[in-house]
């Protein structure tokens, strides 16, 4: 019932974080925590998400390792947490500890024990594991400002048999089409994986905005 209750609170509702106002620099398009709660669950967002249908290609299995790499204001933790069930394991990664706060008032409220917040570093998650089944970056890339070295950092933190699964706008379709300092093609992603040591294993055409793309070790 406390899952349920989350899951259909979770794309509504925007907690108020008694946080300082303070940008994030050098993140890119950084913005303050209370902003970024706003544009983070938009409804208009989170529909485009399409949260359990991204959730089931990601092919989860009880007690799986699950590293969400900018976690946001946690709309993916509960799909996540029930995905892996309670033999597994989130860690909600975020630069912003106001949004990690957000999460972790969620999580204890709808009394969800396998999510753990994690304050990542502007070029590495910062994981306290490396044990990682999959590793999920939704609409983040494009704000790290070194994307091969953060992707290359982030395998690190994988099982040998890990993936990582990776969301992005396509520049001419997104949000951000006159910002390329925002944009992040296919073929590149796929070149600074190449570079971290992975692979591309799946590819899927759930979003007409947006690219997905699963990689593995090669």
């Amino acid at each position: 019932m406390r899952m349920t209750r989350f899951l259909a609170c979770v794309a509504a509702a925007v907690f108020t974080v008694g946080l300082a106002s303070t940008r994030t620099a050098p993140q890119l398009a950084a913005r303050t925590t209370e902003d970024w709660l706003k544009t983070l669950e938009s409804p208009a967002r989170v529909a485009g998400l399409k949260i359990d249908e991204t959730v089931a290609r990601l092919k989860l299995k009880p007690g799986d390792v699950v590293a969400d790499i900018g976690a946001g204001s946690g709309l993916f933790e509960g799909p996540l947490a029930k995905a892996v069930t309670s033999g597994g394991k989130i860690y909600a990664v975020d630069i912003d500890q106001g949004l990690l706060d957000n999460i972790d008032k969620r999580t204890k409220e709808f009394q969800i024990t396998n999510v753990q917040t994690v304050l990542g570093k502007f070029a590495d998650p910062n994981l306290p594991t490396r044990d990682v089944d999959l590793a999920f970056i939704d609409d983040v890339l494009h704000h790290i400002e070194d994307r091969a070295g953060y992707l290359k950092n982030l395998t690190g933190y994988l099982k040998p048999s890990g993936r990582v699964a990776v969301i992005e706008f396509i520049p001419s379709k997104g949000g951000h089409q006159n910002q390329p300092e925002l944009q992040i093609t296919k073929e590149q992603g796929t070149a600074w994986m190449a570079a971290a040591g992975m692979k591309p294993v799946e590819e899927f055409d759930l979003f007409d905005t947006k690219w997905f793309v699963i990689y593995e070790r090669r």
